[in-house]
């Protein structure tokens, strides 16, 4: 959306929805097995400094694998986003930056335009779970280990516990 054209005494409504052949590409780049709806309904309104404030409702369902069974998990997210843009031009290259965990997402540079359906997609990339699971999904214990051989198991080894046998009066032998 130019943002040139917006006026900057009123808020501007948009509503966009994703196509499914949209959908499917999106699904590949998110690393997801489908994408069935990506909706963003909301309003880009004036802020301070010549800034640009993007909020809405993004609505979105898809199928993710269970990391565990493969079986196919539905998700559906229903959340209000936003976002606040400033122009590029008072963005300074800088080394290092710190956030605090208190503070609101820092605001995002624009030029001359602002691209709603970006701001979902990168909206939804956060909300995705990376490696879901199913309901009572479980990885059972297994072990292996050649014959005659104690497996390795989940428990903490402590790396120099063997050498205590070598500690004199320490009432085992290291023979």
């Amino acid at each position: 959306m130019a943002v040139a054209g917006l006026r900057r005494d009123a808020e501007t409504p948009f509503r966009i929805a994703a196509e499914p052949d949209e959908l499917a590409e999106l699904a590949r780049y998110l690393d997801v097995d489908r994408i069935d709806r990506l909706t963003l309904a909301g309003f880009i309104s004036p802020a301070k400094d010549d800034g640009w404030r993007v909020r809405g409702r993004l609505v979105a369902k898809l199928e993710q694998s269970c990391v565990v069974s493969l079986a196919p998990l539905r998700t559906r997210h229903d959340a209000e986003i936003e976002r606040l843009y400033l122009p590029a031009a008072r963005f300074v290259p800088v080394q290092e930056v710190q956030v605090a965990h208190d503070e609101q997402d820092a605001p995002d540079p624009f030029t001359d335009s602002i691209d709603p359906a970006q701001f979902a997609v990168e909206s939804l990339a956060l909300m995705i779970v990376p490696y879901p699971r199913a309901e009572g999904a479980d990885l059972e214990r297994r072990t292996f280990a050649a014959p005659g051989v104690v497996p390795l198991s989940d428990e903490p080894r402590l790396p120099f516990a063997g050498l205590v046998v070598l500690k004199p009066d320490s009432g085992e032998s290291g023979d």
